[in-house]
């Protein structure tokens, strides 16, 4: 029996502040692509929980990768935002590239020699899906040697992105996901806000 050659590893972590949180991730990997999925609920608003849980849900059963029109129909959905509001990034990343969308303060950076390409700078951080958000589209080359990183705010805000990128890069991907958390942790040993991380590479790369 051939045994497929995978094309893409990827590694995950998730810290909340507190309980179970609100960041909601999925990441759904094939031979040929990897589909990633991070809500961020919005704190302090009732429901933020099931409105990140209906993004993810959202990507898990949508025909077609146009998310910046999965996006779209959901905000248009309230029965299944309910009261809540979320952020979200949903990324495709394929051996021709990288293309997505995304709305609210979650981001989606391409991390290359050190240096970062936020692939999301345009997007709108407010208003959040929920609250009609507008989805904006991206998109970038392929991966080739590069990391892809996708994370709430609660990394995003609270570490230096010099910091990050140089995390991220590190060769064993598990243990660079583990060590992204930890840029933001407290004394205390809490987080200042839930932490949602997923990293992206090519296999054959370090850590493949």
């Amino acid at each position: 029996m051939i045994v497929p050659i995978r094309t893409f590893i990827h590694a995950t972590e998730i810290w909340p502040r507190r309980g179970t949180g609100q960041d909601r991730v999925s990441v759904s990997a094939t031979r040929e692509r990897v589909i990633i999925a991070l809500a961020d609920g919005a704190g302090g608003t009732a429901g933020g929980e099931q409105a990140a849980r209906a993004v993810i849900d959202a990507v898990a059963t949508a025909q077609v990768d146009d998310w910046t029109a999965v996006l779209t129909e959901l905000e248009l959905d309230p029965d299944r935002l309910g009261p809540g509001q979320t952020t979200a990034v949903v990324v495709t990343v394929t051996r021709d590239g990288i293309h997505g969308a995304s709305a609210g303060d979650s981001g989606a950076w391409v991390i290359r020699d050190g240096q970062v390409e936020d692939l999301t700078r345009a997007q709108h951080r407010k208003p959040l899906i929920g609250d009609h958000s507008i989805a904006l589209p991206f998109s970038a080359g392929p991966l080739a040697g590069a990391t892809l990183l996708v994370a709430s705010d609660g990394l995003l805000r609270y570490a230096r992105p010099e910091a990050i990128a140089r995390v991220a890069s590190g060769p064993d991907l598990a243990a660079a996901a583990r060590d992204l958390v930890e840029l933001v942790r407290l004394p205390s040993g809490e987080v200042p806000d839930d932490v949602a991380v997923v990293l992206c590479r090519e296999a054959g790369m370090p850590d493949a």
